[in-house]
């Protein structure tokens, strides 16, 4: 045989063996795999000699788990090996396998039938070697049910949500925080307090990563905490914790409720933006203020057809808004953009609109007079001049912005966001003879050239 046979030979047998070793590892627990029972500890090495992935060259080493029905067990990874955690069923099919560059290195599973399991323990790449420990551990899991402060969780969620309940018998400020390694948490709060007043928050990702989080000032009451997934994948293992926090000496907490003009409202933020509820009786000039020394607050007001928003309108980091607003009931929404907890107050003043005063020293439009301008302020202001009672359209189009308008008189108030063509505003409406203060503005924050066109129908 010629040294080029041999050669040959030599690759056909490795590769008749390398099927073989992958054949066993296809066919679940083999010989070649060592045994882990759960809550066992095992030592391990992944070396030059040890099996190899043939798609990427890490080497691995297999452990066999035997699991029951209904089992959840955790496996983990640690020591110099930079490694990774894969699942295989007792009939050869994979599972799971643990995150890439996730701290601790480590699997979850509920097992769906009685048998052993098989456990891979590899490198990340070719060149991931050395000693390492993995360990098997039962957990006890939840599925819903009572909960106090201090109570942590373990729960496994299978494609419905779990619904646990809370009995608040001392107010308090209340955080509950749910973590997966497999899931994109989502929590739900919800309940009445024992004065019948309701209470509704939601979160995705305030945790940090994909893990939810919930801060909320609770009065005594009845409430239900869902534990659920945002995105497609709906099943995998969980922690739900519930905690309290510290109350600053002094403070009375409102997470919602009413903003009434002139009050000061005191709140927590922690993630999740806080809704509360203005109601404007007449047509008013309305500021709003959100103000703290450790958070960048963010102020959204939403209803009755109008939005606003601000970021740093006030002093220093603080939002405000200013604004007219016609008699309604609006959301006023208080968040935080730099990602800190933390103390905040929120209050509003509530002044008559004065149609002189607005209009006084303003550039005057007319109408049959079309007009160019450019938007570099949050809104431009007109005193518009109506001769003679009739319908009027104005109308304000841009290719730069999304056109919003708003109409002030002593006939009442009108505002538009995109009757016109595409994102243009215009209002069609009859009006009175007299003056009446006309804002140009956009609908989000933003700078362009604009048309403005008055005429009478």
């Amino acid at each position: 045989m010629t040294l080029r046979n041999g050669v040959m030979l030599g690759i056909v047998g490795a590769a008749l063996a390398l099927g073989a070793c992958q054949q066993r590892l296809v066919g679940g627990a083999d010989s070649a795999a060592d045994r882990l029972n759960p809550g066992e500890t095992r030592r391990g090495e992944l070396t030059s000699r040890s099996h190899y992935n043939v798609n990427d060259g890490s080497r691995f080493q297999r452990f066999a788990v035997p699991l029951e029905a209904g089992q959840v067990a955790r496996f983990e990874v640690t020591g110099a090996l930079q490694g990774s955690l894969s699942l295989q069923g007792p009939d050869g099919e994979f599972l799971a396998a643990s995150q890439v560059g996730a701290d601790p290195v480590a699997l979850s599973h509920r097992a769906d039938e009685t048998g052993l399991y098989l456990l891979g323990v590899s490198g990340q790449d070719h060149r991931s070697y050395g000693p390492f420990r993995v360990s098997s551990r039962l957990l006890t899991v939840a599925q819903g049910g009572p909960l106090e402060a201090g109570d942590e969780r373990a729960g496994w969620l299978d494609g419905a949500v779990d619904t646990y309940s809370l009995a608040v018998t001392e107010p308090g400020l209340y955080q509950i925080t749910m973590r997966s390694e497999a899931l994109d948490a989502y929590l739900t709060l919800r309940g009445t307090t024992d004065d019948g007043e309701p209470l509704h928050q939601e979160d995705d990702d305030s945790a940090g990563g994909l893990d939810a989080r919930l801060t909320a000032y609770l009065a005594p009451g009845r409430y239900e905490i869902d534990a659920g997934w945002t995105q497609q994948h709906s099943r995998g293992l969980y922690t739900l914790a519930v905690t309290t926090l510290p109350v600053p000496e002094g403070v009375s907490l409102r997470q919602s409720g009413p903003l009434r003009p002139g009050e000061t409202v005191e709140g927590w933020m922690a993630g999740a933006a806080l809704t509360y509820t203005l109601v404007v009786d007449a047509l008013s000039r309305v500021q709003i203020d959100m103000t703290s020394p450790l958070l960048d607050p963010y102020l959204e007001l939403a209803g009755n057809g109008v939005a606003h928003a601000d970021d740093d309108g006030g002093e220093d980091l603080n939002a405000r808004i200013d604004a007219l607003l016609a008699p309604g009931t609006y959301q006023v929404m208080a968040s935080d953009i730099s990602g800190q907890e933390g103390l905040f107050e929120l209050s509003a003043t509530v002044a008559p609109f004065v149609l002189a005063e607005a209009v006084n020293g303003l550039p005057s439009l007319r109408p049959g007079v079309d007009s160019s301008h450019r938007l570099i302020a949050d809104a431009d202001h007109y005193r518009l001049i109506v001769p003679e009672p009739g319908r009027y359209i104005v109308e304000m189009r841009s290719q730069e912005l999304d056109a919003f308008l708003e109409l002030y008189g002593d006939a009442g108030a009108w505002h538009d966001d995109d009757g016109g063509t595409g994102t243009d505003a215009r209002l069609n409406v009859d009006l009175p003879a007299g003056e009446y203060l006309l804002i140009a503005r956009a609908f989000s924050p933003e700078q362009g050239a604009y048309q403005l066109q008055v005429r009478r129908q």
